[in-house]
Order: C-alpha cells, then sequence, then structure tokens
C-alpha cells in the first residue's frame, strides 16, 4: 500500500493496496480470483471470495511462489496465511476499487486499508505493529487538525487515557512516533 504520509512505512504482513489486481472474472463480482499482495511474503495470494452472507469468506485460495525456487508451501506457510485479511481486503478491492468509490475513513486512517481486517475499537490480547503504527497515525491526525490527540485517539480506540498514554510509549519505543510529537512543528519535521 502506498500513502500519502511519508510516516507510514509497511511493515511485513501489509497488504499492498495499490497492487491488488483481477486475474479473472467479471469486473465488480465474486466470480473470479483476485490476487492480493501481503508485504514481506514470499508468496502472492489468489483468492476468490463469496460476500454473500453477509461478511466476506474465502471460497478458494492460491498460494504462489513469487520467485520460482525460492520458498516452500509447507505447513508452517499454511498456518500462516491471515486468511480474515485476505477476504477482507478482496471483498473492499471489489467493493469500492471496481465500482470506484473511495472510503473517506482512509485518508484518516492511512492504516485501514493495509490492515483490513483489523477494525477499530476491538479489543485485542496481542497488539503488534500495526496496531502502535495505527495509535500514532490517530495521534498525528487529531493533532494535525487541531484536536486535542490523546482525547480524540482514546475516543477512537475506546479506551482511557492510561492505557492510551502507555500505547502511546510503545509507538514511541517502536518507533511509530516521535519522541517530541506533542511539541514538533511541521518545521522541525522536515528538517530531520
Amino acid at each position: 500500500m502506498t500513502s500519502d504520509n511519508p510516516a507510514f512505512t509497511p511493515i511485513v504482513g501489509d497488504v499492498l493496496a495499490d497492487d491488488i489486481r483481477r486475474l479473472s472474472g467479471k469486473r465488480g463480482s465474486d466470480d473470479g480470483l483476485i490476487q492480493v499482495p501481503l508485504h514481506g511474503h514470499p508468496f502472492r495470494y489468489q483468492v476468490r471470495i463469496d460476500r454473500s452472507a453477509g461478511t466476506p469468506r474465502l471460497t478458494e485460495l492460491r498460494m504462489v511462489c513469487a520467485e520460482t525456487g525460492t520458498c516452500e508451501i509447507d505447513p508452517a506457510a499454511v498456518r500462516n496465511v491471515p486468511v480474515r485479511r485476505l477476504a477482507k481486503a478482496a471483498a473492499k478491492f471489489v467493493s469500492l476499487t471496481e465500482h470506484g468509490i473511495a472510503d473517506a475513513g482512509d485518508v484518516y486512517d492511512p492504516t485501514g486499508p493495509a490492515r483490513p481486517d483489523l477494525e477499530p475499537g476491538k479489543r485485542r490480547r496481542n497488539l503488534g505493529d500495526e496496531h502502535y503504527r495505527q495509535v500514532a497515525a490517530q495521534i498525528s491526525w487529531a493533532r494535525e487538525i487541531g484536536l486535542a490527540p490523546r482525547d480524540y485517539a482514546a475516543d477512537y480506540f475506546g479506551v482511557t487515557l492510561p492505557t492510551l498514554d502507555r500505547w502511546i510509549a510503545q509507538a514511541k519505543k517502536r518507533g511509530f512516533l516521535r519522541r517530541d510529537w506533542s511539541t514538533a512543528t511541521a518545521d522541525t519535521q522536515e528538517t530531520e
């Protein structure tokens, strides 16, 4: 996925939304294969989805080595397939991209298309890089539009301020948020 936000760098497992393409079938329909690439994965995933049950689900999955002879499809590779992420990315591609509709939320949250399986406000036990990157994106966006960043992000994620403060500390530690995010200006951000 590409983003207008220069601070957004993809992490392993992110959907590369700009590189999703239809391999077969009619444009705008569930019938056909859609190739969904993931950043850092040695495979190209080709999927067929069914959206008739409300939430998208995979009806076909193909794993193709991106470079011939460089990878092997073994049980570990199959276990590591992010099925829900692939299904939601393919459904979003069919629903929005092939029908020429833009999702306004993608402007505010550049991590949305990269991780369509992570819905905001959902409580998760294991918080990974994608979560802390999303915290940093929400904090930065709120500051950019003139809102109180901590209050905005806490409301967005549905958590208390002390919890958000722990998340901000982790986002800083992992390099997704500048240490001086609350006082940095546009001038200081450009000079670094």
